[in-house]
C-alpha cells in the first residue's frame, strides 16, 4: 500500500486552508499599518499647521520692517528651524533659531524657544541680545535638568538675534554658534556669534555671549539663517553648497527685492540639490533698513 498517495487528499484540504489563514492574517495587518500610518500623516499635517500657526505672520514682518524675506523649508512635515520678531522699547527684535535635529523633536524644541523668547522679551521688557542668550541658556538648561535623578538631556539651540534701535540706527547682535551677514554699499560684513549653543553640554561657566554694535546705513541689508542650506549635499561633485559660496550668494543678490531674493534662493537650493534627498531643515531671514 501507498501510504504516501493515501495521505496526500487529506494533506492538501489543510495546506490551502493555512494559506488562506495567512493570507487573511497579512491583510489584516497590512489594514492596521496603513490606518496607522495614515493617523500618524495626519497627526503631522496637523502638527505642520500648528509649528506654522505660532511663526510671525505677514503683518508682524509689515509692522516692523519695510523690506524683508523669510525662505523657510522644512526637512519634513515640521521643522526644528524657528524665527521671532518683536518689538520692546522702541527696539525691533529678530532671530533665527536652529534646534536639535529636525522632525518632531525639533519642532518641539522650537515650540519651547519661541515661549521662552516670548517671556523673556515682551514679558521681562529685555531688548540687549547679549543678555537675552544669558537668560534664554539659563531657563533652557533648567528646562532640561532633572536633580532628582541627576541627568541632562544634552538638546541645544543655535541662535543668531539682533536688536535694530531706531533713533540711533545701530543694530546690536550676539549669537550661539550662529553668525549674521551684512550688506552695505555692495560690500559684506560676517559677525561672528559665541562659539557654544544655547543649553548643550556646560563646559563654559557662567556663559557669556559676546555683543557686536553696528552702525546701520539706509539701505543696508542682514542675513541671518540656519545651517541648513549651506551644509545640503548636491552639485556635479556631490558635496556641501558651502558658506562662502551662500554668503557670496546672499552678496550678488542684496540689491534685488525682497520677493526676487527669496526666489533667487529657492532656485539656486533646488538646482543643487536636485535630486538628492534634502538633509536638513532651511531658514534664512533677510531684513532691510
Amino acid at each position: 500500500m501507498n501510504t504516501t498517495e493515501n495521505l496526500a487528499p487529506n494533506l492538501a484540504p489543510k495546506s490551502i486552508k493555512n494559506q488562506l489563514l495567512d493570507s487573511k492574517k497579512l491583510k489584516l495587518k497590512y489594514l492596521s499599518l496603513y490606518k496607522k500610518n495614515k493617523d500618524l500623516i495626519s497627526s503631522l499635517n496637523y502638527a505642520k499647521v500648528i509649528q506654522n500657526g505660532v511663526l510671525p505672520k505677514e503683518r508682524h514682518f509689515k509692522k516692523l520692517f519695510k523690506d524683508y524675506f523669510i525662505l523657510y523649508e522644512s526637512q519634513s512635515y515640521v521643522s526644528g528651524d524657528f524665527y521671532w520678531i518683536g518689538e520692546v522699547n522702541n527696539h525691533h527684535v529678530f532671530a533665527v533659531g536652529d534646534c536639535t535635529g529636525h522632525g518632531v523633536p525639533g519642532a518641539l524644541l522650537t515650540m519651547l524657544a519661541q515661549s521662552f523668547l516670548n517671556y523673556i522679551i515682551l514679558g521681562k521688557q529685555m531688548h540687549n541680545p547679549s543678555e537675552i542668550l544669558k537668560e534664554f541658556d539659563k531657563k533652557f538648561i533648567e528646562t532640561f535638568s532633572n536633580d532628582d535623578e541627576g541627568t541632562f538631556h544634552n538638546d541645544w539651540i543655535d541662535i543668531a538675534l539682533c536688536c535694530f534701535d531706531k533713533e540711533k540706527n545701530t543694530l546690536h547682535f550676539a549669537g550661539a554658534k550662529r553668525k549674521i551677514l551684512i550688506v552695505s554699499n555692495n560690500q559684506s560684513y560676517l559677525y561672528a556669534g559665541s562659539n557654544y549653543p544655547i543649553g548643550g553640554w556646560q563646559l563654559e561657566k557662567n556663559r557669556t555671549f559676546d555683543l557686536h554694535t553696528i552702525e546701520i546705513q539706509p539701505n543696508d541689508i542682514v542675513y541671518l539663517g540656519s545651517d541648513g542650506f549651506q551644509d545640503q549635499i548636491g552639485g556635479e561633485k556631490y558635496k556641501k553648497f558651502g558658506s562662502k559660496n551662500l554668503h557670496k550668494l546672499l552678496t550678488q543678490i542684496s540689491s534685488l527685492s525682497s520677493e526676487e531674493q527669496k526666489t533667487q534662493l529657492k532656485t539656486t537650493f533646488e538646482n543643487w540639490k536636485s535630486s538628492s534627498e534634502q538633509l536638513d531643515d532651511v531658514c534664512i531671514m533677510g531684513i532691510r533698513f
